[in-house]
């Protein structure tokens, strides 16, 4: 009796060739696309990735131009892969998950990259990312102002010996560093384990070694807690110089070394200015990520940053013009039956306003109407920059820093000047048994003068008088 054929149940084993037929250049384009993507990965892996990025401006664009190609590619292997079983040492399925994997890996150190350079939304594609990053690489900030821009503040913090000296010879508190160095911890323990192991040498045999290894662990101790402080300071009013400028529209830095860093002032978000109380390092999220290093002013440009990123302040400065007829001056306030109180004084046409000393962050609340993080800072920066606004803005801010600070507000008609001698930089003024002395510089004479004038009109005090200033017949 012949035996009917039965069909063959077994599944025919799938070559490399018979894959890559069935793809149809699939596979072709998979694995020219492994090294680009390879090679990529280790340059933003580099320390200096953005040297190397800038040096080859064609391989972001070369891979993102094959990116719905390869995505398609790698679709369509896997839902093969998937659907027929495909062992896993089929070339193009191997090269594939590899690629898949490599993506991953390329797409997370992208981000984090961008997200050191600026805010970036979540979940965007590999060839996005790479987009942004490329492009936020290449964009220069421009240190000069732009035509309509106005600069509002700026300051220097180039050379501070004296300052950055004692910033350099203090340890930070938050950072501990171990008073035995690694070194000799791991020394003793190897010493350790030969006195204690299966053939134990003798103390003659180990006593070099220890004796060695204690002489470095203390000669690296004492360099460490008195010499590299000394070298510390030397360096740090260097590496941590740079100029701070803040005009109508962005936030500029210009360390001493690289290239100016800039930051719209509209894209800072709430909560996006911080500053270590330390280091005095400025970090600042917008459209860019800013670390400003070891700005001396750091907490005055922070509250500036505050204020001319919101209202009142915001786009106040583009006028270009700003009141002239005010005079902020370190002061001192002595009212009766009371200690004295130092601070600062503002001297307008509508009288004379006291503010004390530190109270900085409750001035900046009382403005913006918001809380801040900013730790105690004095408050003449805030109303110096009050000064972009127009007189009844202007007037009405000073009145409510008043009345959130606890200072004290004479108005023109109750507030006496009492002129002093022709040497003396101190404008006296006197309400109710009250005394409020303010220290002006000969920069601000001028304006000292024209607010007094303005309470007298022009009759009641004299001119104020100086070395440089000669009493009028």
């Amino acid at each position: 009796m012949s035996q009917r054929l039965q069909p063959s149940t077994d599944v025919p084993v799938l070559t490399a060739s018979d894959a890559e037929r069935q793809l149809e250049g699939r596979a072709r384009l998979i694995t020219a696309a492994v090294r680009p993507h390879a090679e990529l990965e280790e340059l933003l892996s580099g320390r200096r990735w953005r040297r190397a990025l800038l040096k080859q401006p064609e391989r972001v664009p070369a891979l993102v131009a094959q990116a719905e190609a390869l995505k398609e590619a790698l679709e369509r292997v896997h839902r093969r892969a998937a659907s027929e079983a495909w062992e896993e040492s089929t070339p193009v399925w191997r090269e594939a998950r590899e690629l898949s994997q490599r993506r991953e890996r390329l797409t997370a150190l992208a981000r984090r990259r961008l997200e050191a350079l600026a805010e970036a939304p979540p979940n965007l594609p590999l060839e996005e990312v790479l987009t942004r990053l490329d492009a936020r690489v290449r964009q220069s900030a421009n240190w000069e102002l732009t035509p309509g821009e106005v600069l509002a503040f700026e300051t220097d913090a180039r050379w501070h010996p004296g300052r950055r000296l004692v910033r350099g010879l203090i340890p930070h508190p938050t950072r501990r560093h171990s008073v035995v160095p690694y070194f000799v911890l791991v020394g003793v323990g190897v010493l350790g384990a030969l006195l204690m192991g299966a053939h134990p040498l003798s103390l003659e045999d180990v006593a070099p070694a220890l004796f060695m290894s204690v002489t470095f662990g203390l000669m690296a101790a004492i360099l460490g807690s008195v010499l590299w402080p000394l070298l510390r300071s030397l360096v740090w009013p260097l590496l941590g110089s740079g100029q701070v400028r803040i005009t109508s529209e962005r936030l500029l830095w210009k360390p001493a070394f690289g290239a100016p860093q800039a930051v719209r002032l509209g894209t800072i978000p709430d909560g996006g200015i911080t500053v270590d109380d330390f280091s005095l390092d400025l970090r600042v999220k917008g459209d860019r990520q800013m670390h400003a290093r070891a700005v001396l002013d750091a907490m005055e440009v922070a509250a500036l940053l505050e204020l001319h990123r919101q209202p009142p302040l915001r786009g106040a400065a583009r006028r270009g013009v700003r009141l002239e007829r005010v005079a902020i001056l370190s002061a001192t306030l002595e009212e009766r039956g009371q200690e004295a109180r130092k601070g600062h004084c503002v001297l307008h046409p509508g009288g004379v306003s006291f503010i004390p000393e530190q109270q900085g962050p409750k001035a900046l609340q009382a403005i913006t109407g918001k809380s801040t993080s900013l730790e105690a800072f004095h408050a003449d920066g805030v109303l110096e920059a009050l000064r972009w606004l127009p007189r009844a803005e202007f007037d009405a801010c000073v009145a409510s820093v008043v009345k959130a600070t606890g200072g004290t507000f004479w108005d023109a008609r109750s507030a006496r000047h009492v002129p002093g001698t022709s040497a003396s930089k101190e404008v006296r003024i006197e309400s109710g048994g009250s005394v409020l002395k303010g220290q002006w510089a000969w920069a601000q004479a001028a304006a000292v003068e024209a607010v007094l004038r303005d309470w007298s009109s022009g009759a009641r005090f004299p001119r104020l008088r100086g070395p440089f200033r000669q009493r009028q017949k």
